[in-house]
């Protein structure tokens, strides 16, 4: 468990910290890697509260990429990786729209919107 502590703390502090030094592909690459550690390792329930006195819990954070990546994935690309192997972890069902109000989801948007802007 202490690998997907570890895998949240570096993405939680370059999605809501400003010492945070991932880039959009890198924050990818991190989450990927957090949901390879999240199958791979025996965890309990606790395990979805890691982050729980910051703006976003473990739980928020694939819930709110996961939203983030289905209306992001560019193909075949390491976004649509991103959203499989999110999808590994968090599967919505049948549901009629994404969760925008999740923070995780809206600093993933923040990101795009802002590379966007710089380019």
């Amino acid at each position: 468990m202490r690998n997907v502590e570890r895998y949240y703390n570096v993405i939680y502090t370059s999605l809501f910290l400003t010492t945070g030094k991932l880039s959009y592909d890198r924050i990818q690459d991190a989450l990927m890697a957090l949901c390879e550690e999240l199958n791979s390792t025996e965890t309990d329930e606790s395990v979805w509260n890691i982050g729980q006195f910051t703006e976003c819990t473990l739980d928020d954070l694939i819930v709110g990429a996961y939203w983030h990546f289905s209306e992001w994935y560019e193909g075949i690309g390491k976004s649509y990786q991103t959203l499989c192997s999110l999808g590994t972890i968090f599967s919505p069902g049948v549901v009629s729209s994404a969760e925008t109000d999740n923070a995780a989801y809206q600093a993933l948007e923040r990101i795009v919107r802002d590379t966007h802007n710089d380019s």
